[in-house]
């Protein structure tokens, strides 16, 4: 078989003949089949524009949650395509050749999307959401908060089908979408730095700390949305007693306010000085006096 180089990129005008290949690229590297460019680049094509169709979806909730709700549970949200070296890597793990074919079939994370929450339970909120978005597809869900994996990973995995529409035809396209909390990112930046060189194959004993550290940081996340719920509470009893008070005291409110009213005493007397006055007048006209 003729594969590309790993520095290769999958263009059209890319020439390969006994395993040369041209510099100058500007596409996405990966070693497959050299027949196989023009169809890697449209797959390559539906999979930018799946990511493009669900972070406009997320985008739209976001600036709901930040406009239109008290409390926003979204902290970011960043997307990206696979790198070649992942791909390839992730199939031969599957124990699968580097085809197109195989990539499409076996590698559901080509497409992906993380979401960055506050708390565990903002996660499964998005979650739900975005399983109940109209013309979205749930294909499978991993569950790494509720059981984490052997060296500690949590997270929130779904596997997400995107319509993808075309001039003439729609493709349901696979995105992965990961949700986690600000402390499971943090975990898992660290893991993939410290741990990317052992390629899948951390020894035990350095599993075994970076399961403690996931451990603190399970409970710090717990510790956070139990000191939040009790800062919730508390506004909350604030507002109400803020309420309540206001209500009580509405009447006593007008005490600040003056308004002119016409009381009927005072329309009376008005009344009684200006027959009086008339009457004055008419008795000087008879020549009576005053």
């Amino acid at each position: 078989m003729l594969y590309f180089n790993y520095k290769t990129c999958l263009t059209k005008d890319i020439i390969v003949k006994n395993n040369r290949y041209m510099k100058g690229c500007d596409r996405m590297d990966l070693p497959v089949l050299y027949n196989e460019v023009e169809e890697w680049n449209y797959y390559l094509m539906l999979y930018n524009a799946a990511l493009k169709e669900l972070n406009t979806k997320l985008d739209i909730l976001y600036n709901e949650f930040k406009l239109a709700h008290p409390y926003n549970p979204i902290e970011h949200i960043t997307s990206r395509i696979k790198s070649p070296q992942s791909i390839a890597k992730k199939l031969r793990k599957y124990g699968k050749d580097l085809t197109v074919e195989n990539i499409i079939k076996y590698v559901n994370d080509v497409a992906g999307i993380r979401i960055i929450c506050s708390f565990v339970a903002d996660v499964y909120r998005i979650a739900e959401l975005i399983s109940k978005i109209s013309d979205i597809k749930v294909l499978k869900i991993k569950d790494y908060i509720a059981n984490p994996k052997p060296n500690g990973y949590t997270s929130y995995h779904m596997i997400v089908s995107v319509p993808v529409r075309l001039t003439n035809i729609t493709v349901d396209t696979k995105v992965e979408i990961q949700i986690r909390t600000i402390a499971m990112d943090v975990w898992a930046s660290l893991e993939h730095k410290m741990c990317y060189k052992f390629e899948g194959d951390t020894p035990e004993h350095i599993q075994k700390e970076l399961k403690a550290c996931s451990e603190l940081i399970a409970y710090l996340d717990q510790k956070m949305f139990s000191i939040n719920q009790e800062i919730q509470n508390y506004s909350s009893i604030q507002e109400n007693y803020y309420i309540d008070t206001r209500n009580k005291y509405d009447t006593i409110e007008s005490i600040g306010t003056v308004e002119d009213v016409d009381t009927g005493d005072k329309k009376d007397k008005k009344k009684q000085k200006k027959e009086k006055k008339e009457a004055g007048r008419k008795r000087l006209l008879l020549g009576f006096g005053a």
